[in-house]
Protein backbone atom coordinates (compact mmCIF):
# COMPACT_ATOMS: atom_id res chain seq x y z
CA UNK A 1 0.00 0.00 0.00
CA UNK A 2 1.34 3.42 -0.97
CA UNK A 3 2.27 5.93 1.71
CA UNK A 4 -0.32 8.44 0.46
CA UNK A 5 -3.06 5.78 0.55
CA UNK A 6 -2.18 4.77 4.12
CA UNK A 7 -2.05 8.41 5.17
CA UNK A 8 -5.43 9.21 3.56
CA UNK A 9 -7.14 6.22 5.19
CA UNK A 10 -5.52 6.98 8.54
CA UNK A 11 -7.02 10.47 8.42
CA UNK A 12 -10.44 9.17 7.32
CA UNK A 13 -11.28 6.61 10.00
CA UNK A 14 -11.17 8.77 13.19
CA UNK A 15 -13.74 11.34 11.94
CA UNK A 16 -15.77 8.52 10.38
CA UNK A 17 -16.03 6.66 13.69
CA UNK A 18 -16.74 9.87 15.59
CA UNK A 19 -19.51 10.81 13.14
CA UNK A 20 -20.92 7.26 13.31
CA UNK A 21 -21.13 7.40 17.11
CA UNK A 22 -22.65 10.91 17.10
CA UNK A 23 -25.28 10.21 14.43
CA UNK A 24 -26.23 6.86 15.96
CA UNK A 25 -26.56 8.39 19.43
CA UNK A 26 -28.69 11.25 18.13
CA UNK A 27 -31.07 8.94 16.27
CA UNK A 28 -31.32 6.65 19.31
CA UNK A 29 -32.05 9.48 21.76
CA UNK A 30 -35.78 9.52 21.06
CA UNK A 31 -36.01 5.74 21.50
CA UNK A 32 -33.88 5.89 24.66
CA UNK A 33 -36.04 8.59 26.27
CA UNK A 34 -39.27 6.86 25.26
CA UNK A 35 -38.23 3.44 26.54
CA UNK A 36 -36.65 4.85 29.71
CA UNK A 37 -39.81 6.76 30.58
CA UNK A 38 -41.89 3.67 29.86
CA UNK A 39 -39.73 1.34 31.94
CA UNK A 40 -39.43 3.73 34.88
CA UNK A 41 -43.18 4.37 35.01
CA UNK A 42 -44.04 0.67 34.58
CA UNK A 43 -41.38 -0.68 36.93
CA UNK A 44 -39.96 -3.14 34.38
CA UNK A 45 -36.38 -4.41 34.73
CA UNK A 46 -33.76 -2.19 32.99
CA UNK A 47 -32.22 -5.33 31.48
CA UNK A 48 -35.12 -5.37 29.03
CA UNK A 49 -34.38 -1.75 28.17
CA UNK A 50 -30.77 -2.58 27.26
CA UNK A 51 -31.87 -5.56 25.16
CA UNK A 52 -34.44 -3.50 23.25
CA UNK A 53 -31.84 -0.82 22.48
CA UNK A 54 -29.43 -3.49 21.21
CA UNK A 55 -32.14 -4.94 18.98
CA UNK A 56 -33.05 -1.54 17.52
CA UNK A 57 -29.38 -0.64 16.89
CA UNK A 58 -29.09 -2.35 13.44
CA UNK A 59 -32.00 -0.33 12.07
CA UNK A 60 -30.15 2.82 13.12
CA UNK A 61 -26.69 1.80 11.92
CA UNK A 62 -27.79 1.01 8.36
CA UNK A 63 -28.80 4.68 8.09
CA UNK A 64 -25.90 6.28 9.96
CA UNK A 65 -23.08 4.38 8.19
CA UNK A 66 -23.63 6.25 4.88
CA UNK A 67 -23.99 9.52 6.79
CA UNK A 68 -20.73 8.93 8.66
CA UNK A 69 -18.97 8.00 5.40
CA UNK A 70 -19.71 11.39 3.87
CA UNK A 71 -18.88 13.41 6.98
CA UNK A 72 -15.68 11.40 7.57
CA UNK A 73 -14.45 12.15 4.04
CA UNK A 74 -15.31 15.85 4.25
CA UNK A 75 -13.69 16.30 7.66
CA UNK A 76 -10.49 14.44 6.75
CA UNK A 77 -10.04 16.29 3.46
CA UNK A 78 -11.07 19.52 5.16
CA UNK A 79 -8.10 19.09 7.49
CA UNK A 80 -5.86 18.56 4.47
CA UNK A 81 -7.07 21.87 3.03
CA UNK A 82 -6.74 23.70 6.33
CA UNK A 83 -3.10 22.59 6.71
CA UNK A 84 -2.30 23.37 3.04
CA UNK A 85 -1.59 19.69 2.41
CA UNK A 86 -3.80 19.68 -0.69
CA UNK A 87 -1.71 22.52 -2.15
CA UNK A 88 1.50 20.66 -1.32
CA UNK A 89 0.18 17.49 -2.97
CA UNK A 90 -0.75 19.40 -6.13
CA UNK A 91 2.66 21.04 -6.29
CA UNK A 92 4.31 17.60 -6.17
CA UNK A 93 2.18 16.34 -9.04
CA UNK A 94 -0.19 14.17 -7.01
CA UNK A 95 -3.35 13.69 -9.03
CA UNK A 96 -6.94 13.81 -7.87
CA UNK A 97 -7.37 10.10 -8.60
CA UNK A 98 -4.69 9.18 -6.06
CA UNK A 99 -6.91 10.56 -3.30
CA UNK A 100 -10.22 9.54 -4.87
CA UNK A 101 -9.54 5.82 -5.44
CA UNK A 102 -8.58 4.85 -1.84
CA UNK A 103 -11.60 6.64 -0.40
CA UNK A 104 -13.91 5.15 -3.03
CA UNK A 105 -12.49 1.71 -2.24
CA UNK A 106 -13.29 2.21 1.47
CA UNK A 107 -16.75 3.54 0.57
CA UNK A 108 -17.36 0.42 -1.53
CA UNK A 109 -16.35 -1.85 1.37
CA UNK A 110 -18.67 0.07 3.70
CA UNK A 111 -21.38 -0.27 1.06
CA UNK A 112 -20.99 -4.07 1.04
CA UNK A 113 -20.88 -4.21 4.84
CA UNK A 114 -23.99 -2.05 5.13
CA UNK A 115 -25.83 -4.27 2.64
CA UNK A 116 -25.17 -7.48 4.59
CA UNK A 117 -25.93 -5.62 7.80
CA UNK A 118 -29.27 -4.48 6.37
CA UNK A 119 -30.17 -7.89 4.97
CA UNK A 120 -29.03 -9.99 7.94
CA UNK A 121 -28.83 -7.97 11.16
CA UNK A 122 -31.73 -5.57 10.61
CA UNK A 123 -34.51 -8.17 10.06
CA UNK A 124 -33.32 -10.29 12.97
CA UNK A 125 -32.97 -7.26 15.21
CA UNK A 126 -36.47 -6.02 14.37
CA UNK A 127 -38.02 -9.46 14.94
CA UNK A 128 -36.16 -9.85 18.25
CA UNK A 129 -37.33 -6.36 19.27
CA UNK A 130 -40.99 -7.15 18.55
CA UNK A 131 -40.71 -10.59 20.16
CA UNK A 132 -39.19 -9.17 23.35
CA UNK A 133 -41.89 -6.51 23.61
CA UNK A 134 -44.43 -9.34 23.20
CA UNK A 135 -42.82 -11.27 26.07
CA UNK A 136 -42.63 -8.18 28.29
CA UNK A 137 -46.31 -7.48 27.67
CA UNK A 138 -47.20 -11.00 28.82
CA UNK A 139 -44.98 -10.95 31.91
CA UNK A 140 -45.64 -7.32 32.85
CA UNK A 141 -49.14 -6.40 31.78
CA UNK A 142 -48.64 -2.79 32.86
CA UNK A 143 -46.24 -2.47 29.92
CA UNK A 144 -49.20 -2.26 27.51
CA UNK A 145 -51.45 -0.27 29.85
CA UNK A 146 -51.65 3.49 30.31
CA UNK A 147 -52.69 5.25 33.50
CA UNK A 148 -55.88 7.27 33.18
CA UNK A 149 -56.57 5.97 29.66
CA UNK A 150 -59.79 4.10 28.89
CA UNK A 151 -58.98 0.57 27.67
CA UNK A 152 -61.18 -0.33 24.72
CA UNK A 153 -60.11 -3.88 23.86
CA UNK A 154 -63.51 -5.14 25.11
CA UNK A 155 -65.61 -2.30 23.69
CA UNK A 156 -67.41 -4.59 21.23
CA UNK A 157 -68.49 -6.73 24.18
CA UNK A 158 -69.80 -3.65 25.97
CA UNK A 159 -66.93 -3.25 28.46
CA UNK A 160 -64.63 -0.30 29.12
CA UNK A 161 -62.18 0.12 31.96
CA UNK A 162 -59.36 2.28 33.28
CA UNK A 163 -57.09 2.63 36.27
CA UNK A 164 -55.79 5.85 37.80
CA UNK A 165 -52.34 4.83 39.04
CA UNK A 166 -49.88 2.00 39.67
CA UNK A 167 -48.48 1.13 43.09
CA UNK A 168 -44.72 1.90 42.94
CA UNK A 169 -43.68 -1.19 44.94
CA UNK A 170 -46.12 -3.94 44.00
CA UNK A 171 -47.09 -2.79 40.49
CA UNK A 172 -50.73 -3.27 41.44
CA UNK A 173 -53.32 -1.19 39.56
CA UNK A 174 -55.11 1.27 41.84
CA UNK A 175 -58.56 2.90 41.66
CA UNK A 176 -59.91 0.74 38.86
CA UNK A 177 -63.22 1.54 37.18
CA UNK A 178 -65.15 -0.80 34.87
CA UNK A 179 -68.20 -0.03 32.73
CA UNK A 180 -70.03 -3.23 31.79
CA UNK A 181 -72.97 -3.95 29.45
CA UNK A 182 -72.81 -0.43 28.05
CA UNK A 183 -74.76 -1.40 24.90
CA UNK A 184 -77.55 -3.27 26.71
CA UNK A 185 -79.37 -0.27 28.14
CA UNK A 186 -78.70 -1.64 31.64
CA UNK A 187 -75.06 -0.62 32.24
CA UNK A 188 -73.20 -1.88 35.27
CA UNK A 189 -70.44 0.14 36.95
CA UNK A 190 -67.67 -1.40 39.05
CA UNK A 191 -65.37 0.64 41.28
CA UNK A 192 -62.46 -1.26 42.89
CA UNK A 193 -59.59 -0.09 45.09
CA UNK A 194 -57.06 -2.31 43.32
CA UNK A 195 -56.55 -4.88 40.60
CA UNK A 196 -53.93 -7.01 38.89
CA UNK A 197 -53.71 -8.28 35.33
CA UNK A 198 -52.57 -11.87 34.95
CA UNK A 199 -52.18 -14.30 32.05
CA UNK A 200 -53.49 -17.84 32.49
CA UNK A 201 -53.48 -20.37 29.64
CA UNK A 202 -53.11 -17.63 27.06
CA UNK A 203 -56.01 -15.58 28.48
CA UNK A 204 -55.63 -12.22 30.22
CA UNK A 205 -57.66 -11.73 33.40
CA UNK A 206 -58.37 -8.54 35.34
CA UNK A 207 -58.76 -9.48 39.02
CA UNK A 208 -60.49 -6.74 41.05
CA UNK A 209 -60.14 -6.34 44.82
CA UNK A 210 -62.23 -4.51 47.45
CA UNK A 211 -64.85 -2.80 45.34
CA UNK A 212 -68.49 -2.05 44.74
CA UNK A 213 -70.82 -2.90 41.87
CA UNK A 214 -73.55 -0.43 40.88
CA UNK A 215 -76.48 -1.86 38.89
CA UNK A 216 -79.60 0.05 37.81
CA UNK A 217 -82.74 -1.24 39.51
CA UNK A 218 -86.19 0.19 38.98
CA UNK A 219 -88.19 0.99 42.09
CA UNK A 220 -85.22 1.56 44.43
CA UNK A 221 -84.67 4.86 46.25
CA UNK A 222 -81.60 5.96 44.26
CA UNK A 223 -82.20 3.81 41.17
CA UNK A 224 -79.13 1.60 41.79
CA UNK A 225 -78.36 -1.56 43.65
CA UNK A 226 -74.95 -1.46 45.31
CA UNK A 227 -73.10 -4.71 45.98
CA UNK A 228 -69.71 -4.98 47.66
CA UNK A 229 -67.16 -7.65 46.81
CA UNK A 230 -63.73 -8.73 48.01
CA UNK A 231 -62.61 -10.20 44.69
CA UNK A 232 -63.98 -10.35 41.16
CA UNK A 233 -62.59 -11.32 37.74
CA UNK A 234 -63.10 -10.04 34.22
CA UNK A 235 -61.62 -11.68 31.13
CA UNK A 236 -59.63 -9.25 29.00
CA UNK A 237 -58.80 -9.46 25.32
CA UNK A 238 -55.28 -8.44 24.31
CA UNK A 239 -55.51 -10.32 21.01
CA UNK A 240 -55.58 -7.09 19.00
CA UNK A 241 -52.29 -5.98 20.53
CA UNK A 242 -50.74 -9.41 20.16
CA UNK A 243 -51.93 -9.80 16.57
CA UNK A 244 -50.43 -6.41 15.75
CA UNK A 245 -47.16 -7.60 17.26
CA UNK A 246 -47.25 -10.76 15.14
CA UNK A 247 -48.00 -8.66 12.04
CA UNK A 248 -45.04 -6.38 12.74
CA UNK A 249 -42.72 -9.37 13.05
CA UNK A 250 -43.85 -10.64 9.63
CA UNK A 251 -43.83 -7.29 7.79
CA UNK A 252 -41.81 -6.88 4.60
CA UNK A 253 -39.37 -4.59 6.40
CA UNK A 254 -38.38 -7.49 8.64
CA UNK A 255 -37.87 -9.98 5.80
CA UNK A 256 -34.42 -10.91 4.49
CA UNK A 257 -33.85 -10.52 0.77
CA UNK A 258 -34.56 -14.17 -0.07
CA UNK A 259 -37.96 -14.21 1.66
CA UNK A 260 -38.84 -10.80 0.29
CA UNK A 261 -38.26 -11.99 -3.30
CA UNK A 262 -40.55 -14.98 -2.70
CA UNK A 263 -43.16 -12.71 -1.12
CA UNK A 264 -43.09 -10.34 -4.11
CA UNK A 265 -43.44 -13.30 -6.47
CA UNK A 266 -46.50 -14.54 -4.57
CA UNK A 267 -48.09 -11.08 -4.68
CA UNK A 268 -47.48 -10.80 -8.44
CA UNK A 269 -48.95 -14.25 -8.99
CA UNK A 270 -52.01 -13.31 -6.95
CA UNK A 271 -52.44 -10.11 -8.96
CA UNK A 272 -52.26 -12.02 -12.23
CA UNK A 273 -55.24 -14.09 -11.09
CA UNK A 274 -57.27 -11.31 -9.51
CA UNK A 275 -56.67 -7.56 -9.46
CA UNK A 276 -57.29 -5.85 -6.12
CA UNK A 277 -56.10 -2.50 -4.77
CA UNK A 278 -55.04 -3.80 -1.31
CA UNK A 279 -52.89 -6.50 -2.91
CA UNK A 280 -51.40 -3.98 -5.36
CA UNK A 281 -50.57 -1.66 -2.45
CA UNK A 282 -48.85 -4.53 -0.63
CA UNK A 283 -46.87 -5.33 -3.78
CA UNK A 284 -45.66 -1.73 -4.13
CA UNK A 285 -44.76 -1.62 -0.44
CA UNK A 286 -42.77 -4.85 -0.76
CA UNK A 287 -40.99 -3.62 -3.89
CA UNK A 288 -40.01 -0.39 -2.13
CA UNK A 289 -38.54 -2.39 0.78
CA UNK A 290 -36.74 -4.66 -1.70
CA UNK A 291 -35.00 -1.78 -3.48
CA UNK A 292 -34.18 -0.06 -0.18
CA UNK A 293 -32.02 -3.03 0.76
CA UNK A 294 -29.73 -2.03 -2.12
CA UNK A 295 -30.19 1.73 -2.43
CA UNK A 296 -29.46 2.70 1.18
CA UNK A 297 -26.15 0.76 1.40
CA UNK A 298 -25.18 2.08 -2.06
CA UNK A 299 -25.41 5.58 -0.58
CA UNK A 300 -21.97 4.91 0.98
CA UNK A 301 -20.44 4.79 -2.51
CA UNK A 302 -22.48 7.77 -3.73
CA UNK A 303 -21.46 9.87 -0.72
CA UNK A 304 -17.84 8.86 -1.32
CA UNK A 305 -18.13 9.95 -4.95
CA UNK A 306 -19.39 13.41 -4.04
CA UNK A 307 -17.49 13.76 -0.76
CA UNK A 308 -13.97 13.59 -2.20
CA UNK A 309 -14.28 16.42 -4.77
CA UNK A 310 -16.25 18.54 -2.30
CA UNK A 311 -13.60 17.98 0.36
CA UNK A 312 -10.87 19.04 -2.06
CA UNK A 313 -12.55 22.29 -3.09
CA UNK A 314 -13.23 23.35 0.51
CA UNK A 315 -10.62 25.98 1.22
CA UNK A 316 -9.20 27.24 4.47
CA UNK A 317 -12.61 27.85 5.92
CA UNK A 318 -12.09 24.17 6.57
CA UNK A 319 -13.67 21.60 8.80
CA UNK A 320 -16.86 23.33 9.89
CA UNK A 321 -17.73 24.20 6.31
CA UNK A 322 -17.19 20.56 5.35
CA UNK A 323 -19.31 19.40 8.27
CA UNK A 324 -22.09 21.81 7.30
CA UNK A 325 -21.99 20.68 3.67
CA UNK A 326 -22.13 17.06 4.83
CA UNK A 327 -25.19 17.63 7.01
CA UNK A 328 -26.91 19.49 4.18
CA UNK A 329 -26.29 16.66 1.70
CA UNK A 330 -27.44 14.05 4.21
CA UNK A 331 -30.63 16.02 4.81
CA UNK A 332 -31.28 16.34 1.05
CA UNK A 333 -30.59 12.64 0.49
CA UNK A 334 -32.95 11.33 3.18
CA UNK A 335 -35.60 13.89 2.27
CA UNK A 336 -35.49 12.60 -1.32
CA UNK A 337 -35.56 9.03 0.01
CA UNK A 338 -38.68 9.74 2.06
CA UNK A 339 -40.37 11.35 -0.94
CA UNK A 340 -39.28 8.40 -3.08
CA UNK A 341 -40.75 5.89 -0.64
CA UNK A 342 -44.08 7.71 -0.52
CA UNK A 343 -44.36 8.09 -4.30
CA UNK A 344 -43.29 4.48 -4.83
CA UNK A 345 -45.85 3.12 -2.39
CA UNK A 346 -48.63 5.27 -3.83
CA UNK A 347 -47.81 4.28 -7.40
CA UNK A 348 -47.00 7.83 -8.55
CA UNK A 349 -43.55 6.55 -9.62
CA UNK A 350 -42.21 3.04 -10.21
CA UNK A 351 -40.95 1.69 -6.85
CA UNK A 352 -37.45 0.96 -8.15
CA UNK A 353 -36.92 4.38 -9.71
CA UNK A 354 -38.42 6.27 -6.76
CA UNK A 355 -36.15 4.59 -4.20
CA UNK A 356 -33.00 4.95 -6.34
CA UNK A 357 -33.75 8.60 -7.17
CA UNK A 358 -31.66 10.05 -4.27
CA UNK A 359 -28.62 8.01 -5.34
CA UNK A 360 -29.12 9.15 -8.93
CA UNK A 361 -29.31 12.84 -7.98
CA UNK A 362 -26.38 12.81 -5.53
CA UNK A 363 -24.35 10.55 -7.83
CA UNK A 364 -24.72 12.89 -10.82
CA UNK A 365 -23.72 15.84 -8.62
CA UNK A 366 -20.68 13.85 -7.47
CA UNK A 367 -19.64 13.07 -11.04
CA UNK A 368 -20.01 16.74 -11.95
CA UNK A 369 -17.83 17.88 -9.05
CA UNK A 370 -15.26 15.17 -9.79
CA UNK A 371 -14.95 16.22 -13.45
CA UNK A 372 -14.61 19.84 -12.37
CA UNK A 373 -11.78 19.02 -9.97
CA UNK A 374 -10.01 16.93 -12.63
CA UNK A 375 -10.27 19.71 -15.23
CA UNK A 376 -9.09 22.33 -12.74
CA UNK A 377 -6.11 20.14 -11.88
CA UNK A 378 -5.15 19.78 -15.54
CA UNK A 379 -5.58 23.53 -16.09
CA UNK A 380 -3.36 24.35 -13.10
CA UNK A 381 -0.68 21.96 -14.38
CA UNK A 382 -0.81 23.54 -17.85
CA UNK A 383 -0.61 27.06 -16.43
CA UNK A 384 2.34 26.08 -14.25
CA UNK A 385 4.21 24.77 -17.26
CA UNK A 386 3.42 27.90 -19.32
CA UNK A 387 4.52 30.21 -16.51
CA UNK A 388 7.83 28.39 -15.98
CA UNK A 389 10.57 31.12 -15.75
CA UNK A 390 13.31 31.31 -18.43
CA UNK A 391 16.65 29.71 -17.55
CA UNK A 392 19.23 31.90 -15.78
CA UNK A 393 22.57 33.00 -17.30
CA UNK A 394 24.48 30.33 -15.37
CA UNK A 395 22.04 27.61 -16.54
CA UNK A 396 22.46 28.84 -20.15
CA UNK A 397 26.27 28.66 -19.89
CA UNK A 398 26.15 25.18 -18.41
CA UNK A 399 23.81 24.10 -21.20
CA UNK A 400 26.17 25.59 -23.87
CA UNK A 401 29.20 23.85 -22.33
CA UNK A 402 27.31 20.59 -22.33
CA UNK A 403 26.40 21.01 -25.98
CA UNK A 404 30.00 21.90 -27.01
CA UNK A 405 31.31 18.78 -25.30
Amino acid sequence: MKILTRYTLKEFFPPFLLALICFTSILLLDEIFRLTKLFVSKGVSPIYLVKLLIYVLPATLVVTIPMATLVGILLSLGRFSTDNEITAMKSHGIGFHQILFPLLAVSSLLCIFDFFFMDYALPRGNIAYVSLKHDISRRHSAFVLEEGVVMKELEREGKLWLYESTHPDTGRLEHVKVWDSIWSGQPRFVDAKGAIVDFKNGQAWLTLYDGFTYEPVSGSDNGFRVTSFAEDQIALDFTETLERTEFESKSTRNMPLSKLKVHIGELKEGLSQKQSKPRLDRLRYAQVEYHKKFSIPFACFVFGLIGVPLGLVVKRSGKMVGFGIGLGLVLVYYLLLQVGQDTGRSGALPPGFSVWLPNLVIGLLGLGFALRVILEGKLETQQTQEQKPPPSLEETKVQEIGESD
